[in-house]
């Protein structure tokens, strides 16, 4: 359960996906008193994102079609483990990511469309 979000009167950054990454809040009056809240427009995707992923779903119903239980154990184990560990496949991507949207940045500044697209992906 989130408990931050009973706390109003406090500032924090929650950023990361959650594999151990720190939280900062700041309750000090000075500060929070003067806080506002950015525009919400600034959460909007950009235009076309979408358009920069390959999208392969498949769902559970489809998955069992194919890889029937009467497919020889060996073949099927291999399909489960190409489902299951695939996003280790390309584990580098997200720092290369990173580092795109961080030298997008410097570069081009925050407000380029390139670094915002980065910052999505």
């Amino acid at each position: 359960m989130n408990t931050v979000r009973y706390y109003s009167d406090l500032i924090n950054t929650l950023t990361g996906d959650y594999d151990g990454d720190k939280v900062e809040c700041i309750w000090q009056p000075e500060i929070v008193e003067a806080f506002c809240n950015a525009d919400p427009k600034f959460a909007d995707e950009p235009a076309g994102l979408m358009a920069s992923f390959k999208r392969e779903n498949e769902t559970v119903a489809h998955f069992l079609k194919r890889v029937p239980e009467k497919m020889p154990q060996q073949d099927r184990m291999h399909e489960y483990q190409s489902i299951l560990m695939a996003p280790l496949l390309n584990n580098f991507v997200v720092g290369m990511y990173s580092m795109m949207h961080d030298n997008s940045m410097y570069v081009r500044g925050y407000d380029h469309p390139d670094t915002i697209r980065l910052a999505y992906m």
